[in-house]
């Protein structure tokens, strides 16, 4: 497979430099590319290696250095850009954003010269995937697909672009066996056509075997480069190593071999490992490792109960149940995670109440805040550990990282502490902490304290522990024991591992069709049939319900809800909330009652004054949260009270009625329908086209999808974030538009209920409040049945509490359908077995 060409470059990477806050991830890094070669990209956790292959790839931008490809030398690049000048990209994380289906990811992927028409696109994906032996549904939702199903598709769409460069990061990681060699078999088919290829690996033997050249990064520095052919694995491994122990550790156990068993584990498998049976002795500190993303971590996490598993675990022969944190908890089990602040910690509070907090029940035995006794637990928690603090109420993220880390210790030994698991001890810890934290580690050891430590430093793991279980695609590789823990041996033994993930077979397989247990169209016509029935009984007790003039003022208020629905639910799907809509409705009646007096075209300017000044807002909030980087929420709120203030100014009270000409044009019905709310469907439909059918749609739905995937799909989110504010403020204003014609005046305290009632609407449609998804042809259906409430009620006589009471079982109903119909696939899509 390593085919040879004309040594010209593919892809030159000259001086390149990233620094983040505190770390220098590449230092001056050059980096050359051949067409027809395999150049290896090598180094352990943290060298740079992805951040390397992000800039070329447009996802990171780099402080200084330069981008060579096609030709032309750039400072920067976008996604896009890198994509139609041919460079294709495969992340160690598939940048598929999980809203999309495989269809619109695949389609984002691709270079916009390669994207197949729409009509045909469906057809043309399917028969790519056959052509690759790939059984993978195009319409299903990534949400849906296996991490190894996503790396699968990831690939397909690089192929799809026809590359002249190929940059692949940990692309085996998640494959089965047969799923590797047929990668390599489409790389060796790249090769002969003359493409480049960029392959980033820990494992070592995939290097030897199709790799022609080499660079290793070791702390974002190149210290070695050249043909693999001139390097045994030894030698290579060697180079990514090369250092020795730093840090001085505490004495390890004498005689662990014959230490008894304190921790056992049997056949325990779940999501990210399979079939893990080890055991952890009386007195020693194991230590488990393995390349980033191989399934160790979701094997700590299982034991300590945050994850489902199945297996047995037993504790001094007694076997635990590790289904939830606090039986772990029970079990006398405490696991600390690596992320202190982001999962473990409560940043705001004081010390004492971190360290107590898991203890609650000993520090308040009658649930009542005794001071004196958190203060002693305290105090004796964090003896011989060093804090640095004047005093116990110091709030936590006011600490060092090593006293942070010293805390959550403190935390873990109150109580009966059986089992310890650490992940990343001393990550962001300084030198003279971790003495302090091994010695901590390795008394509760000594004192028959089972000690679990997960760590990506391997000099750390040689100095602290006694045995070493070494994990590769979420299997047990290696137990390394005695002399035998080594810096050397760690590494080695994950980046030498052979093996592969035990997987369920994609390649050459009947196609596997998922879809939604309920569409977004699905929950349209659910809306719908509500509507009917609630119209139905209405019309059983008061007849006048579908009087003529009842359904035009019915159907009229739904069109100014399904406006203030569709302005909300554009940004939402980016990720945001707008809470200036009402104001916008409001702003708008107010500056259309000054033309209301005049003739058409007088009026007309109105219509336009209206609308820009919905633009004008939109692009504020817009700028405010793309270019300030204003939370939404903020943002919108800030712009929703001066808007209010602005409006009151201009009409200090209601006022600016219409003339009856006026009223009477802009009251026009088609078919006994009003005009208004056929405009305001066509503009659902034309949304819904936009959303679901268009490159913009994709962009947007992958924007709120997940941000960061977006950005390496080529989406500029802050663009999408911009557009999706810009078209909620116009939207929002053509809804006081609209409401002008129901009451002919301006009042700017009207339509301020509008912003909560635009929330309703979008949630009872089925639209995800954390972005990514949603369908305005629902948010029509669901601004119908809000009105079709509202009105009903009045004529079914219900005192007020009563109308809300009917109005919020409605909405609750509605809202339940989709979440339901969510927790049913789920169950349906969960596989078989349970918790140890």
């Amino acid at each position: 497979m390593k085919t040879s060409t004309n040594l010209s470059t593919a892809l030159a990477l000259t001086g390149i430099t990233k620094t983040y806050p505190g770390v220098r991830a590449l230092d001056d890094v050059s980096v050359s590319v051949a067409p027809g070669r395999v150049h290896a990209i090598l180094g352990e956790n943290g060298a740079g290696k992805s951040t390397l292959v992000g800039i070329a790839a447009g996802s990171v931008v780099p402080d200084s250095g330069t981008i060579g490809l096609a030709g032309q030398q750039f400072g920067r690049m976008r996604p896009s850009e890198a994509r139609e000048l041919g460079l294709a990209i495969v992340y160690q994380t598939p940048a598929l954003a999980p809203a999309l289906t495989v269809l619109d990811a695949v389609m984002l992927l691709l270079p916009e010269s390669k994207r197949p028409p729409r009509r045909s696109a469906a057809s043309w994906l399917t028969e790519h995937f056959t052509a690759l032996g790939l059984s993978i549904d195009p319409r299903a939702l990534v949400s849906a697909l296996s991490l190894r199903e996503a790396h699968l598709v990831e690939i397909a769409a690089a192929l799809a672009s026809e590359p002249s460069v190929l940059v692949l990061d940990e692309p085996t990681e998640a494959l089965g066996p047969e799923e590797t060699r047929w990668l390599f078999r489409m790389l060796g088919e790249l090769l002969e056509r003359g493409v480049a290829v960029v392959y980033i690996t820990h494992r070592i033997p995939e290097v030897i075997e199709i790799a022609s050249d080499l660079t290793v990064l070791r702390d974002g520095r190149v210290v070695g480069r050249g043909d693999v052919a001139d390097y045994s694995e030894d030698a290579i491994v060697e180079l990514i190593v090369g250092r020795s122990l730093e840090t001085t550790f505490p004495p390890k156990l004498d005689g662990g071999v014959d230490a008894p068993v304190a921790l056992a584990v049997e056949s325990l498998s779940g999501e990210g490992f399979d079939d893990i049976s080890l055991v952890a002795r009386r007195g020693e500190i194991l230590g488990v490792a393995g390349v980033e993303g191989n399934g160790q971590r979701e094997f700590l996490r299982s034991l300590g109960g945050h994850g489902s598993s199945s297996g047995i675990v037993a504790l001094e022969g007694v076997p635990l149940s590790l289904r939830s944190p606090r039986a772990a908890k029970r079990a006398g089990v405490v696991y600390l995670p690596g992320d202190r602040l982001g999962e473990a910690m409560f940043g705001k509070m004081s010390i004492r109440e971190n360290v107590v907090a898991a203890s609650l029940h000993e520090a308040m035995p009658v649930g009542v805040v005794e001071r004196r006794r958190e203060y002693s637990m305290t105090r004796s928690a964090i003896q011989g550990l060093a804090v640095k603090t004047p005093h116990l109420e110091v709030p936590v993220t006011a600490l060092s990282g090593g006293s942070q880390q010293k805390v959550l210790l403190a935390r873990a030994r109150l109580g009966d502490l059986r089992v310890l698991l650490v992940e990343d001890p001393t990550q962001g810890v300084d030198a003279g902490a971790r003495v302090e934290i091994y010695a901590f580690l390795r008394e509760l050891a000594a004192d028959g304290v089972v000690v679990v430590v997960l760590s990506t430093d391997a000099v750390e793991l040689e100095g602290l522990c006694d045995r070493v279980a070494v994990f590769s695609r979420g299997q047990l590789q290696a137990m390394l024991d005695g002399d035998a823990v080594t810096e050397r041996a760690i590494t080695g033994a994950a980046v030498l591992s052979t093996t592969h993930t035990r997987s369920t077979q994609v390649i050459e397989g009947t196609p596997k069709r998922r879809r939604n247990a309920i569409l977004a169209e699905s929950q349209a016509m659910v809306l719908v049939g509500l509507t009917v029935v609630l119209a139905a009984a209405t019309t059983l007790v008061a007849p006048a319900f579908v009087s003529p003039l009842n359904l035009g003022q019915l159907l009229a208020g739904a069109a100014v809800i399904i406006l203030v629905g569709l302005a909300q639910l554009l940004v939402v799907i980016t990720g945001g909330i707008d809470l200036s809509i009402g104001s916008v409705v409001a702003l708008a009646t107010v500056v259309i009652s000054f033309f209301g007096q005049g003739g058409p075209a007088y009026f007309a300017l109105g219509v336009l004054l209206a609308l820009l000044a919905g633009l004008v807002v939109g692009s504020v909030n817009g700028l405010l949260v793309t270019r300030l980087g204003l939370p939404p929420v903020i943002a919108t709120l800030v712009t929703s009270i001066a808007i209010v203030g602005a409006a009151q100014v201009l009409r200090p009270a209601p006022g600016g009625s219409a003339t009856g000409d006026i009223m009477t044009a802009i009251g026009t019905t088609i078919g006994g329908v009003p005009l208004v709310l056929v405009i305001a469907l066509a503009i659902a439909g034309t949304l819904w086209w936009v959303i679901q059918r268009t490159t913009l749609g994709r962009g947007l739905r992958a924007a709120g999808s997940d941000p960061v995937k977006a950005n390496r799909m080529g989406v500029v989110v802050p663009r999408m974030r911009f557009l999706a504010a810009v078209a909620a403020g116009v939207l929002a204003a053509i809804a006081g538009l609209i409401l002008y014609t129901r009451t002919g005046i301006g009042d700017p305290n009207t339509g301020q209920a509008l912003t909560l009632t635009s929330v309703t609407a979008i949630v009872i449609a089925g639209a995800s409040i954390f972005g990514g998804s949603g369908s305005a042809i629902a948010v029509a259906a669901a601004g119908l049945l809000l009105q079709s409430i509202t009105n009903s009620l009045s004529y079914l006589g219900l005192s007020l509490s009563w109308q809300y009471w009917v109005q919020g079982v409605f909405v609750i109903l509605a809202a339940l359908i989709p979440i339901i119909a969510r927790a049913h696939r789920a169950r349906s899509a969960a596989p078989p077995g349970g918790s140890s």
